[in-house]
């Protein structure tokens, strides 16, 4: 790769019926850096003896692909995986008849300095290192999600933005609590659904001292028996002898919107959460493996990309998910081992909790967990637990039962 290599000419400069005499009978490669407008992508032949390096605007794709298609030969679109910029384009290209293959963004990246010696890495160049990687067998066919699949993308992602916009708004909520009502975080929790009702209609202790009758009323309809009248009381008397400091009125109308726009977070998440238990419990595929993780972490692994009945291996999966380990050695040097952490932190997440919840409920698990583990180093035997929950994942999709007795020695 020498440096008039990556000279690039826009699409409407190229004379591509030139171009396409010259590409004549060979299968064409047409690898793609992926930008939100401006469109790096060289075209080259399989032995790369032959290449033009051409960039376009997005929504110039259109013509771009016309003119592909004036190519006698095969032509096959590499594209980086980035996110969802490129999603638009891959769908352009996939309608158009070619076949699409997914290069790692991070092989592009660690490949910057392997093929001409300079740690640079800019669009075009990319797109050079991308054909590299193809060319070398490193690239695999482009996996779409099915509309089922994009459907749970989507709630997923719902979820998610509840759940975080929840968890911002809890933190606010506390931290003002903390200088005008500290008293009540003693009582009830930050998720306490009475809690936020009586935020949300009477926003400050000064308020439900106020109108303490009424407050103990709706407490009483709000808590059910699950909310003690001793309980109740303590909460009126700290409403009345606060040490908070005073809430002026914009302050509570302050509280009051922190609480409502809890209770909307909370029921939107749950109506997305909701959504994605009902598509796993339409899939008789999946219903094994969500009596094993749960079937909202199903839902996540699924929308992820990461459905174990897609890998040809257990070790696969392990390493798809950043559960496979790595070590760094030099000399007489030995790193320790660790997990990769390669792939979504996502998955890995909702799988951890997934883990903790086996070795909680399964009576093997426990008993192999306690005798493990190092009361100073839990989250090793906890990591080891969900490396081979994750290995009994890929089995259990492929329609065998879940037997712990399989997983551990005791």
């Amino acid at each position: 790769m020498k440096k008039h290599n990556y000279r690039t000419k826009k699409i409407n400069e190229i004379n591509w019926q030139e171009l396409s005499q010259q590409f004549v009978g060979e299968a064409v490669t047409f690898a793609v850096d992926v930008a939100k407008l401006q469109q790096y992508g060289l075209l080259t032949t399989g032995d790369q003896k032959l290449s033009a390096l051409v960039k376009w605007d997005l929504p110039e794709t259109q013509e771009l692909i016309k003119h592909l298609k004036q190519f006698n030969g095969p032509v096959t679109v590499v594209m980086e995986s980035t996110g969802t910029y490129g999603d638009a384009m891959r769908h352009q290209f996939s309608g158009a008849g070619f076949s699409v293959y997914q290069a790692s963004a991070k092989r592009v990246h660690d490949a910057k300095e392997i093929f001409d010696g300079v740690p640079s890495l800019h669009d075009a160049k990319a797109a050079c290192l991308i054909a590299k990687l193809h060319k070398e067998g490193l690239t695999k066919p482009w996996h779409e999600l099915d509309e089922a699949g994009r459907a749970l993308n989507a709630a997923r992602r719902e979820y998610e933005m509840h759940q975080s916009q929840y968890e911002r708004n809890q933190n606010s909520l506390e931290a003002y609590l903390s200088r005008h009502w500290p008293e009540v975080l003693g009582l009830f929790g930050l998720d306490s659904v009475t809690l936020e009702k009586l935020l949300v209609i009477y926003g400050s202790p000064q308020a439900v001292a106020a109108q303490a009758d009424q407050a103990v009323k709706d407490m009483q309809t709000w808590g059910g028996h699950f909310l003690k009248p001793d309980k109740i009381a303590r909460v009126i008397d700290s409403a009345a002898n606060t040490m908070g400091l005073p809430c002026l009125d914009a302050e509570r109308r302050y509280l009051q919107a922190l609480a409502t726009e809890l209770q909307h977070s909370r029921s939107q998440r749950q109506v997305a959460k909701q959504l994605m238990e009902a598509r796993v419990e339409a899939d008789d595929g999946l219903k094994k493996m969500a009596a094993l993780i749960g079937k909202l972490t199903t839902a996540v692994l699924i929308s992820l990309h990461l459905d174990p009945r897609h890998f040809s291996s257990a070790h696969s999966y392990l390493k798809a998910l950043g559960l496979n380990l790595i070590e760094k050695s030099s000399g007489q040097y030995r790193g320790r081992l660790s997990i990769s952490k390669r792939g979504s932190a996502i998955a890995r997440k909702y799988l951890y909790m997934a883990a903790l919840r086996l070795i909680q409920n399964d009576p093997v698990m426990k008993q192999w967990y306690e005798a493990k583990v190092d009361p100073k180093a839990k989250m090793k035997t906890v990591i080891t637990c969900l490396r081979k929950l994750s290995k009994a994942l890929w089995h259990v999709a492929q329609g065998n039962d879940f037997d712990a007795n399989k997983l551990v020695t005791l």
